[in-house]
């Protein structure tokens, strides 16, 4: 995969065939960074992390960090080898559980998750994740569009999935 825009622009991400992951696509990240705007100064915490992708875009587009949570070790040394390659200092990498990390972090400007589909109670997860924003902070996250939660300012659906908006 290509990181879509910003300075590391037209940029491969290195993904492994072997990993049960879903790569948020193309156009739904697209559609992510479009509702954004700037990153500048912006605190990014990409949760679930999976193949890094996001984390990776959201450099490129301006962020002055980004923290990639992921439990999967093996995931991580993808994401940590994907990086090598971006010439952007910035990156924390953590082989954490998402749910543990959220309960003791600190504040971010903006906050992504990408849970594998069907993972649970996603109201705890918003409800972690909201309370983690610096004021004006958006918590975004990527699900099924079979899901029903409430509370989100702003939704964008891409086939099966679908993003939802909180802002605070």
């Amino acid at each position: 995969m290509k990181i879509l825009s910003g300075r590391f622009k037209n940029q491969s991400v290195s993904m492994s065939r072997k990993f049960a992951y879903r790569p948020t696509t193309s156009i739904a990240r697209k559609s992510l960074f479009d509702a954004l705007k700037s990153l500048k100064n912006k605190n990014f915490l990409d949760l679930y992390a999976g193949s890094g992708m996001i984390g990776f875009e959201a450099s490129s587009r301006g962020a002055d960090n980004v923290t990639f949570i992921e439990m999967n070790k093996q995931h991580m040394i993808q994401i940590r080898k994907s990086a090598e390659s971006i010439p952007y200092s910035n990156f924390n990498f953590l082989v954490r559980d998402s749910l543990r990390f959220l309960k003791k972090c600190d504040k971010y400007d903006i906050i992504f998750a990408d849970p594998p589909y069907g993972i649970g109670d996603l109201t705890l997860l918003i409800d972690l994740a909201c309370k983690k924003l610096n004021p004006g902070g958006i918590f975004v996250l990527e699900c099924s569009k079979n899901e029903s939660l409430a509370g989100y300012y702003k939704s964008g659906k891409f086939g099966d999935t679908q993003l939802l908006y909180w802002k605070v």
